[in-house]
């Protein structure tokens, strides 16, 4: 007999305690009525029984729906542990799938690392040796040109020369006897070997050769430049920008500027006291004002007669 037929059989009627209790309630009927009114303790006792009844049923319903929620539960319990095997196949899946992923991920990382190699040895390989620039032997040619060659080789083909001695001697190599030993008189304290860089016979040549042509330049404009018919302070400008590269001092320039302005100016400042050069060029300023307004005024008044 399983457990739940033994719950069943618990709850069938027990006639002997039925018995007893039935004779304890007729008694204490007797003691309060009587023996009177027998048939309706009977019915009482006949509605009490049904009422037991009821409550048996109900609880031999009670039972069985514990029973169904029971098998119900064990059917779950199967379910849950279908589940669990099913997701134990998935993680065991999943960590195999993940162990071949990380294998590729390094792999990836080998040939990537591999690559970088390569490229690193190409970087460093030696690019295409350009043709040498043209030799620099005379202060005529354009020292413009020569300069951007000889940059550019330097540059492009950096990785044949290992050493900066190897870039001091291929400079030289472009360069004329004659003219390097112009540059080393030009040099002071300095002998053929103090080179340190390739760069410094560079900027010397751009600095002996540009530099003079430039000057020379700025010479002849200087000379040619005059106030004229011009305002004094576009006049002065130009003085300024010019002076400028020329490296004239104050006095040199003083002088320059009274002989460059306008013979209407000169006129006025032959009688000032002799001063410095911002003095003269603030009173240069004020009189050329002045002198504008006269102008204007002379030629306004000369049009209405």
């Amino acid at each position: 007999m399983n457990t739940e037929e033994e719950n069943t059989n618990a709850l069938l009627f027990n006639y002997e305690m039925i018995k007893i209790s039935i004779s304890i309630e007729l008694n204490a009927w007797i003691s309060t009525h009587k023996a009177d009114n027998l048939v309706a303790f009977i019915k009482y006792i006949c509605q009490q029984h049904d009422i037991e009844i009821e409550i048996h049923n109900d609880m031999i319903q009670m039972l069985n729906d514990i029973n169904k929620i029971n098998i119900e539960l064990k059917a779950i319990n199967i379910e849950l542990k279908a589940t669990q095997a099913t997701l134990n196949v998935v993680q065991t899946h999943l960590q195999k799938e993940m162990k071949k992923k990380n294998m590729i991920i390094h792999h990836l990382e080998a040939i990537s690392s591999w690559l970088s190699t390569l490229i690193l040895k190409d970087r460093f390989s030696k690019s295409i040796k350009l043709s040498d620039s043209s030799l620099f032997e005379d202060s005529k040619q354009n020292v413009n040109n020569w300069l951007f060659q000889m940059r550019n080789k330097l540059k492009m083909n950096k990785n044949h020369f290992s050493i900066e001695e190897m870039k001091i001697a291929y400079v030289k190599s472009r360069v004329s006897e004659t003219m390097i030993k112009h540059i080393v008189l030009r040099m002071r304290n300095m002998i053929t070997n103090s080179f340190l860089e390739a760069k410094e016979i560079l900027l010397i040549i751009n600095k002996m050769y540009n530099d003079f042509n430039q000057r020379h330049t700025t010479q002849r404009q200087f000379l040619k430049l005059y106030q004229n018919k011009i305002f004094f302070h576009e006049f002065w400008m130009k003085f300024q920008k010019l002076s400028a590269k020329l490296e004239y001092n104050n006095e040199t320039l003083l002088d320059d500027l009274q002989h460059k302005i306008n013979s209407d100016l000169q006129q006025v400042m032959i009688n000032e006291r002799t001063m410095n050069l911002n003095e003269f060029v603030n009173i240069c300023m004020q009189v050329d004002v002045r002198l504008t307004k006269l102008n204007a005024w002379s030629a306004l008044k000369t049009s209405t007669t």
